[in-house]
């Protein structure tokens, strides 16, 4: 009986582990039950297996029927409902559920990068347009499909359409090959898979997906996006010939289609028919003159062609019609700072901000305005008003603190300093102005933190180094700044500064020949300061070398006269001064 009982208990004690782990996996409240009324069970058969109790029959069938049985029955139903889940999961983990978070732009809106010189908006490259109804058109194409299977395919093109938009075009390429794999049907998934394609660089691969859609063109509505498209991907292979033919035929089918019109003025331009692509969008704007995109098109290769009062033109013009639209106030006012003409600039800026006061690239540009004509109280307000609306406007952070530099201000521009690199770590300038700043406020061991936080950023920036080596050079420690310099030298060798203060680190150090060498460097043809002569002469003045010292200390008074207050009080040349050359020299 003894026996028996023992090993009644060991099985209840295994059954309570498994119980036990499904409770702490699971929480459910039925195993929580089980577990405390199996505890119930094997404490019985504990106590009367430690006191050597015999226990009655009804106690015993209680502790096998709640201790075992139960507990067993409850196993084998857990473990069938795991076989089960497991292949739900399996049969249907393609077919995820994503939560679409994108967030749509303004259209009136440019990114803060619309802060770039106007030749770089006005050069920049083609790109292929969107089927804003991608993902309607194709369910529409396979709505014959089974439910179950039309719901999967639909999340899977939205979570592939989300991922494009996002920029993760390996995701978005891999789904879409893979739908092809199932269906070779559906001209819209051919049109998307060959955006992706061009996306990624494969070009030959997006003209065949596209003329796929034109085999297909009984289910694509849109045929002219298949042509401007085609015209797009051979305008970046430097086709133009065949883009130019697609472009022509997108506006047969749809005469309104501005992309395919800024197209053939593009083709007409890096083709260096300059003359044509003038005609070709004055002729388009004969017939519509209120045409935004034509004007601006014509407005940004007239920047390119250098024709300012034209482009200006134009760019007014594109104002006038839709002075809601960010682009053209953008495109004018940097037209008028690239020329530096400031004042009219600002007077852009204020314009658009009076119709667009929420529009924070407007007051950023109203601000670096402001900056440039040192307007420094307006600037701060501006860019204060520019993070009001975007907290993460690092730039404006940025350009806050130069001037509180400027204006001696050095907590401030600290603090701003500070906050750029909290919202963009990489953005270096931060780190060297926050040096510098720090350096000149005497916080030397917080600038050297502050270039080393650099360095982990951008390890080959060799304005870190050279900065690096300027404070501890200030601290004394001339071996650190030596071979701060040092590496600022490898990394930029045309820079003739770093050799000047290599070259005085290494005089510091006694190394004098090495010393004489980066000095040496720092001259050149161009050079017009004798500061540099008269370091070389003090070095060869500590190596007793007094005709080379005096060779360039000649040289240095050429460069400065006032160079020989400071011989006369160097005790370096002390030993010198009797030589009738020298008191020549320093008479």
């Amino acid at each position: 009986m003894f026996i028996l009982t023992s090993f009644n208990a060991c099985l209840m004690v295994l059954l309570l582990c498994y119980v036990f782990y499904r409770l702490i996996k699971a929480k459910k409240a039925v195993m929580l039950v089980s577990f405390t009324i199996q505890l119930c069970a094997l404490t019985i058969v504990v106590l009367s297996l430690a006191n050597d109790v015999k226990i009655s029959n009804s106690i015993e069938l209680f502790y096998i029927v709640f201790g075992i049985i139960i507990p067993a029955c409850f196993i084998i139903w857990d473990y069938r409902l795991i076989l089960n889940s497991r292949r739900v999961a399996e049969g249907h983990a393609d077919y995820i559920t994503v939560k679409n978070e994108i967030i749509p732009q303004d259209e009136n809106s440019l990114p803060e990068a619309s802060c770039m010189g106007t030749s770089e908006i006005s050069q920049r490259v083609m790109d292929v347009l969107e089927n804003e109804d991608f993902v309607d058109d194709t369910i529409t194409e396979i709505n014959l499909l089974k439910d179950d299977l039309f719901f999967g395919i639909k999340k899977k093109l939205i979570k592939a359409e989300n991922r494009y938009s996002q920029g993760n075009f390996d995701f978005a390429y891999d789904i879409y090959k893979g739908m092809l794999d199932i269906t070779q049907t559906t001209g819209n998934l051919y049109f998307n898979y060959g955006n992706v394609c061009f996306k990624k660089g494969m070009y030959k691969e997006a003209i065949s997906c596209y003329r796929k859609v034109l085999e297909l063109d009984r289910l694509f509505e849109k045929k002219h996006l298949i042509y401007v498209n085609l015209g797009i991907t051979y305008f970046n292979m430097e086709k133009t010939e065949l883009a130019l033919d697609n472009f022509f035929k997108a506006l047969e089918i749809n005469p309104e289609c501005s992309t395919a019109k800024e197209g053939i003025g593009r083709i007409y331009t890096t083709t260096g028919r300059e003359a044509d692509a003038i005609m070709y969008y004055e002729d388009l704007l004969k017939n519509d003159n209120s045409n935004y995109e034509l004007s601006l098109s014509l407005g940004k290769l007239l920047v390119e062609l250098g024709y300012i009062d034209e482009a200006k033109v134009r760019f007014e013009t594109c104002i006038k019609h839709k002075p809601g639209q960010a682009e053209a106030y953008i495109l004018l006012g940097k037209l008028f700072m690239t020329v530096g003409q400031y004042s009219e600039a600002t007077k852009v800026f204020k314009t658009y901000i009076t119709t667009n006061n929420a529009d924070y690239i407007g007051h950023y540009n109203l601000a670096e305005c402001y900056f440039q004509n040192k307007e420094y109280k307006n600037a701060i307000t501006e860019y204060m008003q520019t993070i009001n609306y975007n907290p993460n406007s690092h730039e404006s952070l940025y350009k806050l603190g130069l001037i509180y530099d400027e204006t001696e201000e050095p907590e401030k521009a600290i603090d701003c300093f500070r906050a750029v690199i909290q919202i963009k770590r990489d953005f270096i300038d931060a780190y060297n102005n926050l040096g510098i700043v720090l350096a000149k406020s005497q916080r030397h061991v917080e600038a050297l933190a502050s270039y080393t936080e650099g360095i982990k950023q951008s390890p080959d920036n060799f304005r870190l180094y050279f900065n690096m080596g300027v404070v501890l050079f200030e601290l004394k420690r001339y071996e650190d700044s030596s071979d701060a310099f040092a590496r600022a030298v490898e990394l930029n060798p045309a820079d003739r500064d770093v050799y000047y203060y290599l070259g005085a680190s290494l005089t510091e150090l006694k190394q004098y020949d090495e010393a004489i060498k980066a000095y040496g460097r720092a001259l050149d043809d161009r050079m017009q300061e004798g500061e540099l002569y008269y370091n070389i002469a003090a070095v060869y003045a500590l190596m007793k070398k007094q005709d080379i010292a005096l060779d360039n200390l000649k040289k240095a008074v050429s460069k400065d006269s006032d160079i020989k207050r400071e011989i006369t009080r160097n005790s370096v040349f002390d030993y010198m001064r009797t030589n009738s050359d020298f008191i020549e020299l320093v008479s």
